[in-house]
């Protein structure tokens, strides 16, 4: 199975490189000094899970990589149309695309973006990794199980998602094909709201959040707030909020988010897909989300945008 990575950033890269480094046929797809270092100097990963090493890896356009049998979509919820206009060399009638970008509506607003012939083969899915890129060629992974979760939007089994499970069960990755997708995607818009609104909006780790009992009770909030919303939109949730706790406690103290290390960095930022997706649901369905709503405000003041 041809693999191509959409594209080489924090997690692609990391999911790509350990691939690659298993064997499988995988493109990653990059541009710029980020390109020529991969392809000149191969994929520096650091990795808290398995060291650092150097890996030759297969890199370049949508075009050089060609028609793939699946395609990691990993790419930053701002960036999805341009992306999907840009992978259309690689997509061909029967390319599965795994969606592991943050939100609960993420796969449904990548289907909208894709040709219509394309849009029922398109895998719903979510990472929980802690990922970022060090410059050209190499990325950091510091934290997190490195698991990729996915299933079918409309739930079950299916021998797709199966073929797609064996392809990505390699050493680095844990690779999980659930029959409750939308279950699993709700706990981790809990977990991410929670973490990535916080470290982005004070600048500290997560060591800093859990020491200061007000703060750790505002991402408790933002957590219920979450919580609600995926229970009056119809979803079982039993057991998710202590999971996500759970995971939060495992977490090594000098954990940042993405969004707050792009907080950080002066990046555009991802808070629309999420805080911002919150209030939305929350005014849809009557109910007040006033952590996510400050959290949303602060962030979109720091938004560079386009």
């Amino acid at each position: 199975m041809k693999i191509g990575i959409m594209a080489a950033g924090g997690v692609g890269a990391y999911y790509g490189g350990v691939l690659a480094e298993a064997g499988r046929d995988v493109w990653l797809v990059a541009r710029g000094p980020n390109l020529e270092a991969l392809q000149d100097d191969g994929l520096k990963i650091t990795s808290v899970g398995s060291g650092e090493r150097v890996i030759n890896v297969q890199a370049g356009s949508p075009a050089d990589a060609g028609v793939c049998d699946l395609i990691l979509f990993c790419v930053k919820r701002y960036a999805t149309k341009q992306a999907v206009n840009d992978m259309l060399p690689m997509l061909g009638p029967d390319t599965l695309i795994l969606c592991v970008q943050n939100g609960v509506d993420a796969t449904e607003r990548l289907q909208d973006d894709l040709p219509p012939e394309n849009r029922n083969n398109v895998l719903w899915g979510l990472t929980y990794i802690v990922s970022h890129t060090e410059g050209p060629g190499a990325v950091n992974q510091l934290d997190g199980p490195r698991q990729i979760v996915f299933g079918e939007g409309t739930g079950g089994d299916s021998e797709r998602g199966r073929r797609v499970q064996e392809v990505l069960d390699v050493e680095g990755i844990d690779s999980v094909f659930s029959e409750y997708v939308h279950r699993n995607l709700w706990n981790k818009f809990m977990f991410i709201n929670g973490l990535a609104g916080m470290t982005a909006v004070t600048h500290k780790t997560l060591g800093a959040l859990k020491k200061t009992p007000e703060t750790w009770a505002m991402l408790n909030r933002v957590i219920d707030e979450v919580e609600a919303l995926g229970l009056a939109s119809g979803v079982e949730l039993d057991g998710e909020r202590e999971d996500v706790m759970a995971y939060l406690d495992r977490l090594g103290p000098d954990t940042r988010s993405s969004l707050a290390v792009d907080t950080l960095q002066g990046n555009r930022l991802e808070v629309d897909s999420l805080h911002g997706t919150v209030g939305r649901m929350g005014r849809e369905l009557g109910i007040e989300t006033p952590g996510c709503d400050f959290i949303y405000a602060v962030l979109k003041a720091q938004d560079p945008g386009e």
